[in-house]
């Protein structure tokens, strides 16, 4: 029996999603058991006694895994009994295999997917308020703006201010309507906007809620972030990266 584990988590919600996402891929691919016990729960709860209960979790995988490297040397762990009898202990975040990943996509939908009967009162009613929108053939552009780490990664190239984000919109509801779309803009974020960007509606929830908000959108638009990428990967939704030059030509699915 072939087994791989991932023992250590990477990054928040959204980056440990696609790690898993692609060692699970491969695991799919090659016919392999797969287990990750960092993410327990994360695809089920959204409350504060989940996270508290996620911390010590990983706080005990993270530890579990040092002693190994103290042991061993090593930050990845292989026990072969036999070619095709091994378990792999791993941990990091460059596996990719992007592929794969679209090619198993069906499934991996279904292992990944948030799981409804779970659902807070809060993400029914979101989602019902979506869907109702859809019916009323809106068509619901997701506008992801991030803003707290972004002020200092990659020398703030991508941190935009209000102003950038209400000319963005403006834009993309012009482009839509010239298309003979009805626009309907919802914006998630990191933190309170205040100003008028011309959104049609702010979420103002969890990660989850906010993940609820952009797979169920016709369009996401937002800086490069694994948290735009995973709703497009999800829901199959096409995403615009933002740059500073504002580009809308560039909308694709993200595949893994």
């Amino acid at each position: 029996m072939k087994i791989i584990i991932i023992t250590e988590k990477y990054g928040g919600f959204c980056n440990r999603l696609f790690q898993s996402l692609h060692y699970h891929a491969y695991s799919i691919e090659k016919n392999i058991k797969f287990f990750n016990p960092t993410m327990l729960g994360i695809l089920k709860f959204d409350n504060y006694f989940f996270y508290f209960l996620d911390n010590i979790n990983n706080f005990l995988l993270r530890s579990i895994t040092k002693v190994f490297r103290i042991i061993f040397g090593r930050k990845e762990l292989y026990f072969y009994f036999n070619r095709n009898n091994y378990i792999k202990f791993v941990n990091g975040w460059d596996f990719r295999k992007y592929k794969l990943s679209a090619k198993h996509h069906k499934v991996l939908k279904s292992l990944y997917s948030f799981d409804k009967r779970y659902f807070s009162g809060k993400s029914i009613k979101l989602l019902k308020f979506l869907i109702n929108k859809k019916k009323d053939g809106k068509f619901i552009i997701g506008i992801h703006i991030r803003r707290r780490d972004y002020k200092q990664w990659n020398k703030g190239i991508y941190y935009f201010d209000d102003d950038f984000y209400k000319d963005v919109i403006n834009k993309l509801k012009k482009n839509l309507i010239n298309e003979n779309k009805d626009p309907f803009v919802v914006v998630v974020s990191d933190e309170k906007i205040i100003s008028d960007i011309g959104a049609n509606f702010y979420s103002e929830g969890s990660w989850k809620q906010d993940q609820i908000t952009l797979q169920s959108c016709d369009l996401i638009v937002g800086p490069p972030s694994t948290f735009t990428m995973w709703a497009s990967y999800i829901s199959q939704v096409p995403l615009i990266k933002l740059n500073a030059n504002k580009n809308f030509t560039n909308a694709i699915v993200c595949r893994g």
